[in-house]
């Protein structure tokens, strides 16, 4: 089981993806109209991980698909799903750090679940140096502290998007979670579309958001698996599809894409954010 450490996983892209400064986040989320204990129904969210000048605002608006729920029952935790941006990572990676830190407070770490997660299968791997170096995950986490601040949080992060490690996921997201779905939100880490072309991009951002549109769960499985959708995190998202955890509920898009290049590589890359209720 993993171990009850005391250790405290500090932010590395505060003050760079977004602010680092607590008072400077509550204007940034007031500017953006989320307010705590109001929105939706959500059960799952996904939301980009880019800065939060392109799209904080489009993750904001996937969190405020699931700030109702505190009105209607306590949420206990958010399982937060990230991919690795180490092109050579193999595996899905826990923490044992007790809590991760933010400029809003500090966050716990759901020991109990987490637990339960690494028991079902020897690929769920208890390893804090995949998450000291990856930002998916940590650019979500003041929007999670904010809209949920008595919540616990189940890091999770993956390495390249192999089918077993797929499918491994989403059985044991189906096992693990499902009776504790009431007081759980399941947040996705997950960039649309990227590459270096921008009509290839785009195109990609286009056919994914139209098979989820359309609910065709199981292509988009397919497209997101074989690289037909070139996405960052959309293994995640196939794993969260292939749970069945979603399987009645109703796709909502929360907002149109948004456009930008990055990088020496200059590659185009395009968000959006989206919630099952």
């Amino acid at each position: 089981m993993i171990a009850q450490e005391k250790r405290v996983r500090s932010p590395i892209v505060d003050g760079l993806f977004y602010p680092e400064d607590k008072a400077d986040i509550l204007a940034y989320m007031q500017s953006i109209g989320l307010k705590r204990g109001k929105g939706g129904m959500a059960r799952a969210i996904v939301a980009p991980h880019g800065a939060w000048e392109i799209s904080g605002s489009l993750a904001g608006a996937a969190f405020a698909s699931a700030g109702g729920r505190t009105s209607w029952k306590n949420l206990s935790r958010v399982v937060i799903m990230g991919p690795i941006h180490h092109n050579q990572k193999k595996g899905i990676y826990l923490s044992n750090s007790h809590s991760f830190q933010t400029p809003l407070g500090e966050i716990p770490v759901d020991q109990e679940v987490s637990g339960w997660l690494e028991s079902y299968s020897p690929l769920f791997e208890v390893n804090d140096i995949p998450h000291l170096h990856e930002h998916s995950i940590e650019v979500l986490l003041p929007f999670v502290k904010y809209c949920f601040p008595h919540a616990s949080i189940v890091p999770i992060l993956m390495g390249q998007p192999h089918e077993r490690y797929i499918s491994i996921l989403a059985h044991a997201l189906r096992a693990v979670l499902e009776p504790v779905m009431q007081d759980t939100l399941l947040v996705i880490s997950f960039n649309l579309a990227i590459h270096p072309g921008e009509a290839q991009a785009l195109n990609m951002a286009d056919e994914c958001l139209r098979l989820l549109r359309e609910e065709k769960r199981d292509e988009l499985c397919l497209a997101l698996q074989d690289g037909r959708i070139a996405s960052c995190g959309g293994a995640l998202v196939a794993a969260l599809l292939k749970s069945g955890l979603m399987d009645t509920a109703r796709t909502c898009i929360a907002s149109d894409s948004l456009l930008r290049a990055w990088g020496e590589q200059k590659q185009t890359v395009y968000y959006n954010a989206f919630s099952f209720e």
